[in-house]
């Protein structure tokens, strides 16, 4: 079912007052719906939470086309949750000497929770946002599928996203390019709305390093941690490093090696603040084992045509993919062609062709 077949109605719009979720609110009030925006106010730079603090500019753009077009426009303040759950949930990982990915715990958790409770709320049939991807309906169960831009593609992070949300979800903009979306933009008028700046990286770092980003939010962390060794796979001594949470598999920058050896991070002992190092080559993986998997429908991995995608628009394993069930929280991965430099808490999507059908966490496979 495409969105244009969907029943018109009341539709709670993400709106970001980017180009993006600008667009959307105005192709679905064209498209019939009544249309109320909400702004999700997730972070302050001096991390405050303060009621009376003044909306970030993000917030005053959304408001001010959403005026514009004439809409309602709510503010969802969730600073502190986001700063419980979801940085939180960051510092904790790498502290545990894995590689997270925020956005992954974020989009179910927190963003497109609190979209569908004010949906609830305020009794609307439908929440949108405007990401790339189109979900279609397939006997009931309703699926992610790639967008037609490539290079917009944000599939890869949404594939814990279930089915009471995705069965309520309208994204237009799946259908288009993002320079047909800037032009369709100009078209209505909002020359300034098409000429937006991207947002690039995680939310809540403002363009920071993560290594920057850690030592803020704990400030004491060098003094806890402290320079560690970096050893062979035989435990011999080859240099010493920073301390592993600025360390993620595939890294070589910051290690003081005695001698160069080219070699690069395979594995992270966090409890041992130890670097485990190897050649670039044996850090590809024809098998991976996969904690915390989801998918909508068990039945589709017995497919043999699935793709495994572990980095978004990285580089990715070519061929198919066999996976098997191991228990209630984990699976192995048997790729026709090695991924490289895996790191535990890297997200891993799995697809049948376009269509989106799971995905778990990595971690080391012993």
């Amino acid at each position: 079912m495409s969105d244009a077949d969907k029943a018109r109605g009341r539709v709670i719009l993400g709106m970001s007052g980017g180009t993006d979720s600008s667009v959307t609110a105005m192709m679905l009030q064209d498209q019939g719906y009544e249309v109320i925006g909400v702004s999700l106010w997730f972070y302050t730079n001096n991390h405050s939470y303060d009621e009376n603090d003044n909306y970030p500019d993000f917030i005053l753009d959304a408001q001010k086309l959403a005026n514009k077009l004439g809409l309602e426009h709510h503010v969802i303040d969730a600073r502190k949750e986001f700063r419980d759950i979801i940085i939180q949930f960051f510092l904790d990982e790498y502290l545990a000497g894995r590689t997270p990915s925020p956005c992954i715990q974020c989009n179910p958790n927190l963003k497109w929770k609190l979209l569908l409770e004010k949906a609830d709320e305020l009794n609307c049939d439908h929440i949108a946002t405007g990401h790339y991807i189109t979900i279609e309906d397939e006997n009931g169960l309703f699926y992610i599928n790639k967008g037609k831009d490539p290079a917009k593609d944000q599939s890869y992070f949404l594939w814990n996203l279930q089915q009471n949300i995705l069965s309520r979800t309208l994204t237009p903009l799946g259908k288009y390019t993002k320079p047909e979306v800037r032009e369709i933009a100009k078209s209505y008028g909002f020359e300034e709305v098409a000429k937006k700046k991207e947002s690039m990286g995680v939310c809540f770092m403002d363009r920071k390093d993560y290594r920057d980003f850690l030592q803020e939010m704990i400030p004491d962390l060098n003094e806890k941690i402290g320079q560690g060794k970096a050893v062979n796979v035989n435990g011999e001594v080859l240099g010493t490093h920073d301390g592993y949470p600025y360390y993620t598999v595939g890294q070589k920058r910051g290690i003081e090696l005695e001698e160069k050896t080219g070699l690069m991070v395979s594995r992270i002992d966090a409890k041992n603040n130890t670097l485990i190092l190897e050649k670039k080559a044996d850090l590809n993986k024809l098998q991976l084992r996969i904690s915390g998997y989801y998918f909508h429908n068990i039945e589709d991995i017995k497919q043999n045509n699935i793709t495994t995608v572990v980095r978004g628009l990285g580089l990715n394993p070519d061929g198919y993919s066999k996976i098997t069930i191991l228990d209630d929280n984990e699976l192995l991965v048997d790729l026709e062609n090695p991924a490289w430099a895996m790191a535990p808490g890297q997200p891993v999507a799995f697809y049948i062709g376009n269509k989106l059908i799971g995905g778990g966490f990595a971690e080391y496979n012993d």
